[in-house]
């Protein structure tokens, strides 16, 4: 984002000059974030009688930053070598007093600090001093207004500090056109009398009692046959194509000879039935958690809205769209309140066929789980406990399964622990097996002849390694291999 500030102008580039005469006429009638301007493009009007008199004249309606800057900097070099300029601007203004600005279209809404996509009008007289004396600024914007915008500006024009020999006139956006036609182009037309003799004209800075842009005796090209000055907003309102197109066309063009096809044009569009569904649907006010529901609904019915989000961006309209044609209704993409409810009808039978075929496989599963239990955990083995949790290990008799297997492993385990204790080991040799665990490689901790938590475990590996039974306490078998071992060695 940038202001417009006519570089060329103000750095006195060596540019080359274009034509001896030079005008510029930019008008602007409707904002992308500011209010429409009634006739804000008549000041494009007087374009064909500029030209005729000898003036290189470029245009931009309803221009962007960019348009803008473009033409503006053309402009300028243009400037540098021209007898006779001519400015007119017609739309939004602000100011701050002193200073004051010609918005473009994509204007954001200006602050004192951040006047973003605006023409300094400051640096427009500059540019137009160049030629002093036939130098004529036309600005056309609502003398009424007088908003506020922030604490600093406000709509409209300030107090302009005017170079030497530049004439400001300003007035109306309506008014734009007719000084150029009647005065500026007219041979031997005064400009100051027009302005003197109109009421809705106002000049300022250099204003002589006569002002003659165009002398008697100047050769002016014959007038060639005219084409509608609208003729070019009507192509670019039938390349789009749209109801927004038409109607902006309508507004700018009121007297055009295109109207009447506009509007038929624009009546064809709003009486579509895609659009007239489009009003339906936005009449109905839907909430972002409505909309969500609706695509859960169409999600549970295998019509895919790619996401849940509120949002019926292009996969949502696909998917009402599909669930349309399948139960006969118009294509359009767009709901009502009779399509909503059916959906939600459908979508609720839907969850209910869901819900009882997820009973029925669940009660399936059971039937599955108990019917195993039969076999295996309820013949009171450990075997067949550890089979069913190696199959449901959270199944319906998977707790009973885990508690026999801990109590039947107790019951090892103290068996196991009196075998140990008829061995009656004493210290001595308590300290010997742990040595030799401690040599064998299976860390039975410290070698104390206390059998503690290490020492048990280290048995237990010895005793898997071995192929002897696993239970982490001494038996006769274990000792025996294990004090064969020792002495072997």
């Amino acid at each position: 984002m940038r202001k417009l500030t006519l570089i060329a102008a103000l750095t006195g580039l060596a540019l080359p000059a274009f034509a001896d005469d030079a005008a510029l006429l930019m008008g602007v009638s409707r904002y992308e974030e500011l209010r429409r301007v009634s006739n804000g493009l008549d000041v494009l009007n007087p374009a064909d009688a500029l030209r005729d008199a000898g003036y290189a004249v470029s245009t931009l309606s309803n221009g962007s930053a960019d348009d803008m800057d473009r033409l503006l900097n053309r402009f300028a070099a243009e400037a540098t070598d021209a007898e006779r300029l001519i400015v007119g601007l017609a739309g939004r203004f602000v100011t701050d007093g002193s200073r004051s600005w010609f918005l473009a279209e994509d204007t954001n809404r200006p602050s004192p600090f951040g006047l973003d996509n605006a023409v300094s009008i400051e640096t427009v007289m500059n540019v137009l001093a160049q030629a002093p004396g036939q130098a004529i600024l036309i600005l056309g914007y609502d003398q009424n207004a007088d908003a506020t915008i922030g604490s600093y500006l406000r709509e409209g024009v300030g107090a302009l500090n005017v170079p030497q020999g530049v004439t400001v006139l300003y007035g109306e956006p309506n008014m734009t056109d007719g000084v150029v036609l009647d005065a500026v182009t007219e041979p031997g037309g005064d400009v100051m009398a027009f302005v003197r003799n109109s009421r809705r004209l106002n000049a300022t800075g250099y204003v002589p009692q006569s002002l003659v842009m165009q002398s008697e005796d100047s050769e002016v090209a014959p007038r060639l046959p005219t084409i509608d000055p609208s003729l070019r907003a009507w192509t670019l309102a039938q390349d789009r194509d749209t109801a927004d197109a038409y109607r902006d066309f309508i507004f700018d063009n009121p007297g055009s000879p295109y109207v009447t096809e506009a509007r038929r044009r624009l009546d064809q569009i709003e009486r579509d039935p895609v659009r007239l569904a489009e009003i339906e649907e936005d009449g109905l006010n839907l909430t972002r958690n409505e909309r969500r529901t609706i695509q859960r609904n169409l999600t549970l019915l295998d019509f895919s809205t790619r996401g849940v989000d509120g949002i019926f961006g292009p996969g949502s309209r696909g998917a009402i769209r599909n669930w349309q044609q399948n139960n006969g209704f118009a294509q359009t993409s767009f709901l009502t309140t009779e399509q909503i409810n059916r959906i939600d009808a459908q979508a609720g039978r839907r969850a209910a066929e869901i819900e009882a075929e997820e009973e029925r496989a669940r009660e399936e599963a059971l039937a599955l789980d108990r019917d195993y239990w039969e076999e295996t955990g309820a013949r009171g083995t450990r075997a067949g406990y550890r089979a069913y949790l190696d199959r449901y290990p959270e199944g319906i008799f998977a707790n009973e399964a885990l508690s026999n297997l801990a109590e039947t492993q107790e019951a090892d385990n103290e068996e196991a622990r009196a075998r140990e204790q008829a061995l009656n080991i004493n210290p001595v040799l308590r300290r010997l097996i742990e040595d030799r665990l401690q040599k064998l490689g299976f860390n039975p901790g410290r070698v104390d002849g206390r059998f503690d938590s290490d020492t048990r475990r280290a048995i237990g590996r010895y005793q898997r390694q071995g192929n002897l039974t696993a239970t982490g306490y001494l038996d006769q078998a274990t000792l025996a291999r294990l004090l064969a071992d020792t002495f072997g060695r």
